[in-house]
């Protein structure tokens, strides 16, 4: 059963800003409402061979590697410390091994996967800006644990394997 990274992390006790639960709702709510409309209303109806379409097949491949990628990235994350613990630990395992946004690839592969099945502009919108959001964070991250911690893999990418 999938239950949403948010729910099962631990210590979730912390204040979170009004302003920041706000921005997240009603972006959620717009993305929502755009990509339902479109696909009922002016997508026109999905015939049964679009399940044997190529960008189909393709995006429903990168959206369920991204979900695994993602949920296996949020548990590796959620598992660093021990109860109790606080301080910063280096992540490793999974696709960490390649890039220290783990979790933010798993996420943006999810939602261009989301863009080629339905082959549509709002799933288009949502997977760049979902990119355009996270990337930047990606990097920061990657560019924080490089400053603070001497033995971090030198290897490893800010999200994209072998590359940036």
């Amino acid at each position: 059963m999938y239950v949403h990274p948010r729910i099962r992390m631990r210590g979730g006790h912390r204040p979170m800003s009004v302003a920041v639960v706000s921005m997240g709702f009603f972006f959620n709510t717009v993305n929502g409402y755009l990509n339902g409309r479109y696909l009922n209303v002016f997508g026109g109806r999905y015939e049964l061979f679009w399940f044997a379409d190529p960008r189909f097949i393709a995006g429903l491949s990168l959206f369920t590697g991204g979900f695994i990628i993602n949920l296996h990235s949020d548990s590796i994350l959620r598992s660093l410390r021990r109860p109790g613990e606080t301080g910063y630990l280096i992540p490793a395992g999974g696709v960490f091994k390649l890039v220290s946004g783990a979790n933010y690839l798993g996420e943006i592969t999810e939602w261009f996967g989301w863009a080629c099945l339905t082959w549509s502009p709002p799933g288009l919108a949502f997977a760049a800006w979902t990119a355009l959001n996270l990337v930047p964070r990606a990097w920061a991250h990657h560019r924080w644990y490089l400053e603070h911690f001497p033995d971090y893999p030198r290897n490893r990418r800010a999200i994209i394997p072998l590359i940036f």
